[in-house]
């Protein structure tokens, strides 16, 4: 393999979560408005307690940000297909 192939293949496992994460927050935005709201999250994920969009919800504006549902899944706040 060349240096190009292996860097390549690094590059896109490291981008592979992320996009996941972004997949399951565009499904999660059911308006599209690039928020979700609690009854959005109920909906795309009811194993998640209210208690877990509060703390997912840094900035306490009653919605999450894309940015917000990634940090609280990679903290294992929010589910993830990842496992």
């Amino acid at each position: 393999m060349t240096k190009t192939t292996l860097a390549t293949g690094f590059a896109l496992t490291l981008a592979l979560p992320s996009i996941a994460q972004a997949a399951e927050f565009t499904s999660a935005d059911a308006d599209g408005d690039g928020y979700v709201t609690m009854s959005e999250f109920q909906e795309a994920m009811p194993e998640a307690t209210a208690d877990a969009f509060m703390e997912a919800d840094a900035n306490a504006d009653g919605t999450l940000s894309e940015e917000e549902f990634a940090a609280a899944q990679d903290a294992g706040v929010l589910p993830s297909s990842e496992g």
